[in-house]
């Protein structure tokens, strides 16, 4: 019975159907090869409700449909999903494609100079996890901030966590390009009386930074705070509890490799940290 209303409701489409062009309009043939123009309204329990030019809705089995138009449904949830996704994650820019690594840092390690540390890789200054949260101390012998990195492949990001400082004088969420030697390419500093945004080149001795969004803050060093940064094409938006800032530069656009946690001072802490892969929204 269902199949031959659907039959029916593509028959009468051809005479329904008045041919002014519409962007959400697209063809759905059925498995009998039958043909019309319509939009989807939406794909709930294997239903399909599809709505013609002249606004009239019709549900109809989605095994009916041909493996095109099923595909085409999948996808369509899939995006709705991601949709829903970016409103409850509070993104402006961005939807999540693909969660990269998921790091609650609650299995307690011991201070490690080198090496792994909660599935990210410590490399300079001394990490730790304990009390259900990774702690990054900088040591004075290194004569650098500490850092703790996280390798993968990716373009256009989501970068999610909860930070606090501590006695930490600033801590920092930086991304280095794809290319080897993997340059710097940019940083969100966190310090008790200021937020920034700052472009990177180069690595080492030839590094180079330039701040190009700050903004006064008053950051309580014993509080936690959520953070989420989107790097998105040339944008880069940053929101650390209520405060948020955003900033642009062609060089943000560059493909992706590494992640890494910085802190100066000791006992900066950050826990529930992810990275996704994203699409423009």
């Amino acid at each position: 019975m269902k199949h031959r209303k659907l039959l029916i409701l593509l028959t009468l489409a051809g005479f329904l159907s008045s041919g002014r062009s519409d962007e959400s309009l697209r063809d759905w043939t059925n498995t009998e090869g039958k043909t019309i123009s319509a939009s989807l309204a939406g794909v709930e329990n294997d239903t399909v409700t599809l709505r013609l030019e002249n606004g009239r809705r019709y549900e109809v089995p989605l095994a009916s449909l041909s493996e095109r138009d099923r595909e085409f449904c999948q996808e369509w949830l899939a995006a709705a999903a991601n949709a829903s996704k970016s409103e409850e994650m509070g993104l402006k820019h961005s939807v999540p494609v693909e969660l990269i690594v998921s790091s609650p840092f609650s299995e307690e390690t011991p201070p490690t100079r080198k090496g792994d540390v909660g599935g990210w890789t410590a490399g300079i200054g001394e990490w730790r996890i304990e009390e259900g949260s990774l702690v990054g101390d900088e040591l004075a012998e290194d004569n650098h901030h500490s850092s703790l990195t996280y390798g993968f492949d990716a373009t256009d990001l989501i970068i999610r966590g909860q930070v606090k400082l501590g006695t930490a004088g600033e801590m920092a969420f930086a991304c280095r390009d794809a290319v080897k030697p993997n340059l710097h390419l940019g940083r969100l500093y966190i310090t008790p009386e200021k937020l920034w945004i700052q472009h990177m080149s180069g690595i080492a001795q030839t590094t180079k930074s330039e701040r190009i969004a700050t903004e006064e803050v008053e950051i309580d060093p014993e509080a936690w705070y959520d953070v989420t940064i989107e790097i998105i094409g040339e944008t880069y938006r940053a929101k650390v509890g209520e405060h948020e800032l955003e900033a642009t530069h062609p060089r943000f656009a560059d493909a992706k490799a590494i992640i890494a946690l910085v802190n100066r001072g000791q006992g900066a802490r950050w826990r529930n940290m992810e990275i996704w892969r994203a699409k423009k929204r």
